[in-house]
């Protein structure tokens, strides 16, 4: 009888041992690896996979698939703290991994680790690498430098302390007539003494750092360029042949384009994407020489703007435009000329669209159309010319930026703007001339500013 009841109490200590052991091996932190920032995110993303996932280290690194599904969700990225607790919750997920590798000639690389609990930031780590796929030095110093802030709470991490099983006794020799006293329990298993673990100082909380805007655009915009102008002007319709037409074949001007997105300062919502636009150029040392040689300084302005709406998508950015604007055109004629160059003043409502493309991480390309609604056309659309005007007008930009530095790059490109006129008058009725058209051309190379 005591031989069963030894075994039986052996296999109940060999039970309660194992049970410790199986939650220990269930209690693994469960880390979300995002996908990177930055024309290397695959290979990033999968070297920071393998490091924290590999055996032994306590953590289960949950599929890329569940991961970017649940991205995909959250418009531009998970970037406050509600919108990482939020994506945790739906994971599952006990630490999320956000990172990102910018940079050419050197890599540019930042690991931040986030709480799955709360949002915020639990650590962050940065490497200024040479460019390799690999990314040895990531793999070699990615645990040890960011391990310990990966790790669960360690009092749900360490499993209870084992319990030895008590060394068998041999049975004691006894009368068979004597009764078996059945030992106590607690003599059998005896608890461990309690062990005394050093409470680890607090960790002081990481200033909190903005995660890295994914699919955002840059704050500010500028761009200050030198442009070189071209113009041809010629009335049509009746009377057309009769008029002289005018030709500038070259002038040299100057422009600035501004666009500001102020909200980006106070929300990370789709209305932070709205912003402000304008832009201008002016020509400098431009005169017109007529037909009998005679010299006049000349002015050339456009001024425009209004608001813009962009929308940052993953290899692309779309941005809309409604803007308001004037374009005019000026030759100081004395009273006595009789040459018939009217001054054109064009006041307009402009619709554009815009698009830009990055190539690589220095090279990138732009492109904008628009239309303008003309309310009015100067000197144009006085008596003397064409009084009962209607007019629209088209333009189109394309251009080439090269990135110098992250915020400073340069910019080549051309802009074209079409204005057509006609005279809302009865048929038959006499007119000064059918219409006219008017087509500006011009080239630049300027200075990008992003930030």
């Amino acid at each position: 009888m005591s031989r069963i009841a030894g075994w039986v109490m052996l296999l109940l200590v060999l039970v309660v041992s194992y049970r410790p052991a199986e939650a220990a091996q269930a209690q693994k932190s469960r880390v979300a690896v995002l996908r990177p920032e930055g024309r290397q995110a695959d290979a990033l993303r999968r070297v920071l996979t393998q490091e924290l996932g590999k055996k032994g280290r306590g953590r289960e690194v949950l599929p890329a698939k569940k991961v970017d599904a649940q991205v995909k969700l959250i418009r531009g990225g998970p970037k406050t703290d509600a919108q990482r607790r939020a994506l945790a919750k739906k994971l599952g997920a006990d630490v999320l991994i956000l990172s990102s590798v910018k940079g050419t000639k050197r890599w540019d690389i930042v690991v931040r680790a986030y709480s799955g609990e709360d949002g915020t930031l639990l650590a962050e780590e940065r490497w200024d690498v040479r460019t390799n796929r690999a990314f040895p030095d990531v793999r070699r110093e990615l645990e040890p430098r960011l391990g310990a802030a990966l790790k669960v709470d360690p009092e749900e991490s360490l499993p209870p302390a084992a319990v030895t099983p008590p060394t068998p006794v041999p049975e004691p020799e006894v009368a068979p007539s004597a009764p078996v006293a059945e030992a106590p329990r607690p003599a059998l298993v005896a608890p461990p003494p309690p062990t005394v673990q050093k409470e680890e100082p607090p960790v002081q909380p990481e200033p909190k750092t903005a995660a890295p805007r994914t699919l955002d655009g840059p704050i500010l915009e500028a761009l200050l360029s030198g442009q070189g102008l071209f113009r041809r002007f010629n009335f049509s319709g009746t009377n057309a042949n009769e008029l002289p037409d005018y030709s500038l074949n070259s002038a040299a001007a100057a422009s600035l384009s501004l666009s500001y997105f102020p909200l980006s300062h106070v929300t990370d919502g789709v209305i932070h994407n709205l912003g402000l636009v304008a832009r201008g150029s002016r020509t400098f040392g431009l005169s017109t020489r007529l037909p009998d040689g005679s010299k006049y300084d000349s002015t050339a302005q456009l001024l425009e703007g209004g608001l813009r709406f962009r929308l940052p998508l993953r290899w692309l950015e779309v941005s809309v435009g409604a803007l308001y604007g004037t374009h005019s055109f000026a030759v100081e004629l004395p009273p006595e000329s009789t040459f018939a160059l009217p001054d054109v003043d064009y006041r307009f409502a402009h619709a554009e669209l815009g698009l830009r493309k990055a190539l690589t991480e220095r090279w990138a390309i732009a492109a904008r159309v628009g239309y303008q609604h003309v309310l009015s056309g100067g000197e144009l659309s006085s008596d003397d010319y064409i009084p009962k005007l209607r007019g629209s007008g088209l333009d189109g930009e394309f251009a080439v930026e090269f990135a110098l530095t992250r915020v400073l790059g340069l910019r080549l490109g051309g802009e074209m703007r079409s204005y057509s006129f006609t005279a809302d008058v009865e048929e038959g009725a006499p007119v000064f001339a059918g219409g006219a058209k008017d087509l500006y051309f011009s080239g630049q190379l300027g200075l990008s500013l992003r930030l």
